[in-house]
């Protein structure tokens, strides 16, 4: 009996401490620890919005964007500009400087035959052999972005720019099947990637305070996505899709609704070119697994109050959830005729107008045969599928 006892304390006392010791463990060590675990978690936890006194730093910055909510980012004081980034001020439109898709980078394209008449092709010109420029013959005529892939640790995993490039470029290929020519926009994709917990925490305190995430973030202030070396190279493209899906966004749509900028992102961010190239997206497990209990169990927000979540009030509730259910109608809408009409007036609509509010819920009665009650019949349908 004393022995039961004995191992009854021990196995309190072991549960007491590492209670205690959980709880003083930063968000990056308890991700470390889910990762050695290999439980699965969401990495973009965001910070909740607190309300400050009237005379705190916060408030006055807050206050500062409200004044000058219609001017443009280089006109904003220097402080908004460190402190908040884009899903911070949501009243700001920082739509990026982009190009026209005709603007191509050409490479310089040589032919030429060595003495045994092999056919070789160099960007440089051969200096022994006769060489003819052939530039203008395999050159592009078209070019969605320009790449600029940095790493301030050095290191950066094995191919991923030869493999951001082709998962890009397919991305385009989708949109380009589904949007009006002109407004098609050349953007510049800027990503950095950081080999240690610490350098990405320090540059993200700099650059995206409000954002307390382990994985990634974009910020159009800078026109930058930043990505945190995952524990394999699958993991680090696949935050390194979704970053690249907001500067995509960011250049073709400005501000957006946030459920379709996350859900723009989460649907293109989950597979690679292989799947991007087919244009046919299997489910994300993930994300469906959670939604279907979720629905079982009557938890499920009706999609009418979900689309009407301001950005601040979406990033204060279960962040789980909020992707999980932006990531599900971007994925229903693009399986059915009417869902995918619906999404090419979705991109017209924000393409023309970057900087307008969406009141989304309108938008779904004008242009869904039957409005957002058929289509929320027709969402949970789907995620009570057993199959999904």
């Amino acid at each position: 009996m004393t022995a039961i006892l004995k191992t009854l304390f021990g196995s309190a006392f072991t549960a007491y401490i590492a209670f205690i010791t959980w709880g003083n463990l930063t968000l990056p060590q308890k991700h470390w620890v889910f990762d050695k675990l290999g439980i699965q978690f969401d990495r973009t936890i965001v910070t909740p919005q607190r309300t400050h006194s009237p005379d705190s730093p916060q408030a006055n910055i807050s206050e500062a964007i409200t004044n000058q909510a219609s001017e443009t980012p280089s006109q904003l004081p220097k402080m908004i500009k460190q402190a908040f980034e884009q899903h911070s001020i949501p009243s700001l439109c920082l739509k990026t400087n982009t190009r026209s898709i005709d603007s191509v980078d050409k490479t310089s394209i040589y032919r030429w035959t060595d003495s045994e008449g092999q056919i070789h092709f160099s960007d440089s010109k051969p200096r022994q052999q006769t060489s003819q420029e052939v530039t203008d013959r395999y050159a592009l005529d078209k070019q969605y972005f320009r790449m600029n892939l940095t790493s301030p640790e050095g290191g950066l995993p094995t191919l991923l720019e030869e493999q951001l490039q082709r998962d890009v470029n397919a991305i385009y290929s989708y949109l380009s099947d589904r949007m009006k020519p002109q407004y098609l926009r050349q953007v510049d994709l800027n990503l950095k990637v950081f080999n240690t917990a610490n350098g990405f925490e320090n540059y993200r305190q700099i650059h995206a305070p409000l954002l307390n995430s382990v994985a990634g973030f974009y910020t159009s202030i800078n026109n930058e996505a930043v990505v945190m070396q995952q524990r394999d190279d699958r993991s680090t493209r696949a935050v390194a899709r979704h970053e690249a899906a907001h500067v995509i966004n960011a250049g073709l749509f400005g501000r957006s609704p946030i459920w379709f900028n996350e859900g723009f992102a989460e649907y293109f961010g989950s597979e690679g070119y292989a799947k991007l190239k087919t244009g046919i997206m299997p489910v994300n497990r993930y994300h469906a697994h959670y939604l279907s209990s979720l629905l079982k169990h009557e938890q499920l927000i009706p999609l009418r109050d979900y689309l009407m979540l301001s950005e601040s009030a979406w990033r204060s509730e279960d962040q789980r959830t909020m992707y999980a259910m932006a990531w599900s109608i971007i994925y229903s809408l693009q399986n059915h005729p009417a869902g995918e009409k619906f999404t090419r007036q979705l991109f017209t609509q924000l393409a023309e107008a970057p900087c307008a509010s969406l009141k989304a819920t309108d938008f779904w009665e004008k242009y869904y045969p039957g409005g957002l009650a058929t289509f929320e019949s027709r969402w949970r349908e789907m995620l009570n599928n057993p199959r999904f």
